[in-house]
Formats: structure tokens, C-alpha cells, sequence
């Protein structure tokens, strides 16, 4: 069976983050269990996770806005230092 490609917060042009969490602004929540039930903390960002929420994945009004960040370009933590 044929895997397929998996939406990503990093292509959707109704992601949003703010100082402390990411979130849609559509106003889908991207998370089961969550204090603030819609946002995400940050922290995922700042690592250079994935991001592909269930949510998303079959989103009425994903919006594409664009090819996936590689994972090289995701995240500032723990980044080597360029040669």
C-alpha cells in the first residue's frame, strides 16, 4: 500500500505562532489534551519537528502555500554551527 504525503504546519498558510505555542488560525485545535485547547507549545517548532497533526490531515481549508521546509531548515535548538 502506498504511503501518502502527510500535511504539514510548516506548508499551511493558516499556521500561526506566537511567543509561547503554535496554532491555526482558522481556529482547528491541534491538539487531544492541552490546557489552551487549540494551541500547540512551541517547543516543537523550536526543535525542528515534523508537525503533521491529525487534524490537518483531512482540513477542509488547508491551504498549501508551498513545498515542506526541509528538515534541515526546521527548528533553532540544538542547530550545529555552520562549517
Amino acid at each position: 500500500m502506498k504511503e501518502t504525503k502527510k500535511r504539514t504546519l510548516y506548508e499551511c498558510a493558516h499556521a500561526r505562532a506566537n511567543r509561547d505555542s503554535i496554532y491555526c488560525f482558522k481556529g482547528y485545535s491541534l491538539c487531544i489534551r492541552s490546557d489552551n485547547g487549540y494551541h500547540q507549545d512551541i517547543s516543537q517548532l523550536a526543535r525542528g519537528q515534523r508537525l503533521a497533526f491529525k487534524a490537518c490531515q483531512g482540513c477542509p481549508d488547508f491551504e498549501c502555500m508551498g513545498p515542506p521546509v526541509p528538515p534541515e531548515e526546521r527548528g533553532w535548538l540544538n542547530k550545529k554551527k555552520a562549517k
